[in-house]
This record gives structure tokens, sequence and C-alpha cells, in this order.
């Protein structure tokens, strides 16, 4: 595998990517400050690893078939026998303000109102939720994130012969494909991109040897000014689209994890960047929705959709060798109530497993099929303080020590939701969260806090690849 082969051609890309959603590229490390950190060049700035790009579009071009091409291609290891990989690819750093990419050791004024920015990078509050839609014991964890509008420039570079176009057409394509993300919480709203800017250039080095020999590795070099930047061609998605709009009923509330001056619990806000003609600036405050807290309250639904289907409900729950056969992911040995309940309500659920994934037991697990982004609204949030007593039972007093207040949001400003599911899972499951889907449009899925005093509802419409489906009540 790759002996005794001239490789005459080069095959060099330099692409900038653009953060649409926050990225969440972790270091496995943290600090007092957060429990996982971001991956940071010399400069203490964000940078992407290359090894992290690599894997990602290894990922996206392997399949069943095409192991051992891939193998030949990205390099192997095993026991004794292995291959280099004919892929290069640096590290992603990041472009200042001006569109300038800071590759290299660099003086950085962190005292600029850009750079100041990123010396406390946001940290995302998560907390796990039971069976039961309430918080788990421990579940509590944060992370630290790379701004929304954070731009990326990387290259690669394919070492070949002129038979290799064709990949390295399909693999620049994967960049555009809609389920390209990179980095930890893609399937929780992280990791979304575009490209703004792509350049691409074919050497054959038995014509343009001393012109690839005097192009250095610099991101910056001049090399790349004579290369016209062109669109790249989108690959096949293998996605279903689900474009959900939205407009709230009345107030919401996706808390932030804490509380202002004047209010006990706030809503979430961050900020983000925002590029115009080359110049990158920060705005204000963006009211945010989290695809985490979207994403739990549907997995939660789609159970109840897929266990009404099949006629499981927790006052008539089958034998354990009935849900078996029904394809519930239920150990035979479970004999308490409580333990198979919230299996059959989580992991154990066949819509929820396929649709949503489930954690590693044995090295089983699998990562879900369903895709969210963040939402960050346009416009400033229109605020609303409510003020809120816990009420005695006995005396129907206000109870001592119980008064508390939430920042609300109330805008009536309609938003778009995307969420894409892998076109390759069962339609008996793609049919339980497109129910789901209904019940969120029709008001009867809340989402975010406070929904059992009246937050979180929303109307909407709900379109499948461009075409729109009705809401059944």
């Amino acid at each position: 595998m790759g002996k005794n082969i001239k490789y005459t051609h080069r095959y060099l890309a330099r692409i900038i990517i653009e953060a649409t959603i926050p990225l969440a590229m972790g270091t496995g490390e943290g600090n007092v400050m957060t429990d996982r950190l971001i991956a940071t060049d010399v400069n203490g700035l964000p940078s992407i690893p290359g090894t992290a790009l690599a894997g990602v579009l290894r990922n996206a071009l392997t399949t069943n078939e095409n192991g051992e091409e891939m193998n030949e291609l990205f390099g192997f290891q095993n026991g004794d026998k292995g291959l280099g990989s004919r892929l290069i690819l640096s590290s992603a750093q990041m472009l200042g303000p001006d569109g300038k990419i800071i590759d290299g050791i660099q003086s950085i004024p962190y005292n600029t109102e850009f750079y100041a920015n990123f010396l406390n990078l946001p940290i995302r509050q998560h907390v796990r939720i039971s069976h039961k839609g309430a918080s788990e014991g421990g579940g509590k964890f944060d992370e630290q994130v790379v701004y929304k509008g954070t731009r990326f420039c990387f290259e690669m570079e394919l070492v070949g012969t002129a038979d290799d176009s064709s990949v390295w057409k399909e693999m620049l394509a994967q960049f555009s494909n809609p389920g390209f993300r990179l980095g930890g919480g893609t399937r929780k709203g992280f990791g979304e991109i575009t490209i703004p800017e792509y350049r691409a250039k074919e050497m054959d080095l038995t014509k343009e040897l001393q012109a690839y020999l005097n192009k250095t590795s610099d991101l910056n070099d001049h090399f790349w000014e004579s290369v016209t930047p062109v669109k790249p061609e989108p690959s096949e998605s293998g996605w279903i689209k689900y474009k959900i709009t939205l407009t709230p009923d009345d107030f919401f509330l996706f808390g932030s994890g804490f509380g202002t001056d004047d209010a006990d619990m706030s809503y979430v806000t961050e900020t983000i960047i925002e590029w115009n003609d080359g110049t990158g600036k920060f705005s204000g405050e963006k009211v945010l929705i989290p695809a985490s807290s979207v994403k739990g309250a549907l997995a939660h639904r789609v159970a109840f959709h897929y266990n009404k289907t099949n006629d499981v409900f927790i006052d008539k729950q089958p034998t354990l060798d009935t849900l078996k056969e029904r394809g519930y992911n239920i150990d035979i040995k479970t004999k308490k109530e409580e333990d198979r309940f919230q299996t059959i309500v989580t992991e154990g659920n066949p819509a929820v497993r396929a649709l949503f994934g489930y954690s590693a037991n044995n090295n089983d697990g699998q990562r879900g099929n369903t895709i969210f982004s963040d939402l960050h609204l346009e416009k400033a949030a229109n605020k609303k303080l409510l003020n809120h007593v816990a009420i005695d039972r006995f005396t129907g007093g206000a109870m001592d020590g119980a008064l508390f207040s939430e920042e609300v949001v109330g805008s009536k400003e309609t938003f778009t939701l995307i969420c894409l599911a892998n076109n390759s899972v069962e339609q008996e499951y793609l049919d339980t969260f497109e129910s789901t889907l209904k019940d969120l449009c029709a008001g009867m899925l809340p989402l975010g806090g406070g929904t059992m005093r009246g937050n979180g509802c929303f109307t909407g419409t709900i379109t499948k690849n461009g075409e729109e489906f009705k809401n059944e009540k």
C-alpha cells in the first residue's frame, strides 16, 4: 500500500472558517474557573489543532466500504505495520479584527476591546436532567467555549498524483456539508462552521517545482495572493433538515445559572463577533437559546411518543421479555420497577437511542443522529421582572425566606431553530421525532425554565427539507 508510486502532484488549499455557533475545542483539562478549557496557541488565543481537523475529516469521508482507501490516504498503524499520512494539515489560527491571520509568536494588544474579550472566554453552564425531568445530583458541570463569529485559517496539502484530483475535491466538499462539525458537543449545539474564503491550487511538480519550493508554511505567505478565491462545491449532505420557526406566546427563560442586582435568576446572554467588509467587531449581549436545552426537552417527549405507540405506560408496563422483544435495551436481570421506568424513558428507549445516542457501556456507545444549533436572537431582550413567593400550605400565607424573583425575556421576536436528522434513521423513529416537533409548534411542549409556571410556550411552523407540513394538535 503506497509503495512504488511516484507522487508528482501537490494539492494545496487555504481555508478560512467562521464559527457560526460557539466552538468547544477542549483540551481535556480544567482549572478553578471551569471544568473544560479550550485549546489555545502560543499567544493564548483560541486555536484548532490539526489533529482535530484531520480526525473529523477522516470520519466524514470513511464508510464501511472504503476503509482501506482511507488508510492509504490518512495513514494507519497496526502492530508493526503502518503507513504515513499523505494529507498534511496545519493548526487553524485565529484571525484578528482586521482580518489578518495571527500566525506565530506575536505581541497581542490585549488592552484593546477586541482582544480583551479573549482574556475571559464564555463559560457554558450545564446540568444533567433525570428521567423525572429534574436535575440529577452531581450532574452540574460547565465548559469554556469560543465566541460565535470567531474566524480561523488553516492549510491543507495532499501529496499525490494526477489521479487524486477527484478525492481532493471530495475532501474539500466536506467542509460545506451541514453535518460537518468541529470540536466537542457537536450534538448539543456546538461546532457549526461556514467558509468565508477558500483558495485551492493543484501543482504539477514536473512543471512547478520551484514555485512549490518557494512557498513557506506561513499562513500569510504571498503565495496565496495569486490564487483566486473560489466557492467550494458542497457534498451530498446525508441529512434531513428541519426548520422550526417559533414565536413566543409570552415569557421564556433559559437560565444563566446566576442572578443580577435585580433578580435571583436571569436569562443567559452571550456576545458574538460580527464581520462587516472584512472587519470583525464584538456585538452587544445577545439572548441565547442553548441547543442543549432544546435537545433535552425533545428527547424526553420522543420517549413519550414511542412508549405511547408501543403501549408502554408507567401503570401498564409489559414484562421485561416483552420490552426486549420490542427493542428496548433493558437488562433482563433488572427487577426494580424504578430502574425499569428510568430505562424506558431514557437510553433504553429505542427511539431515544437511535436519535440522540447513548453513553458508552462496555465500549458500545453511540453518538446521536440528530444535530442542533445554538441560537442568538437578533433583537435586544424585552426584560420582565417576575416576583414569586412560596405559600405555606397550612396557613395560606407567605413562607418565611421564600421570596425570590426571576428576570425573563418577554420578546415576541420570531426566530428559527435548525435541526438535522441523519437520513439513515428508521422511519418509525423519525415519526416520533416529527410528532415531538409538532407538539413544540402547537404550544404543547414548553422549553427552558419555569415551564410549570407559564414560561416557555411557543407556536410556529415546521419545514422538512424546505417543504412545510401541517402541525396537527
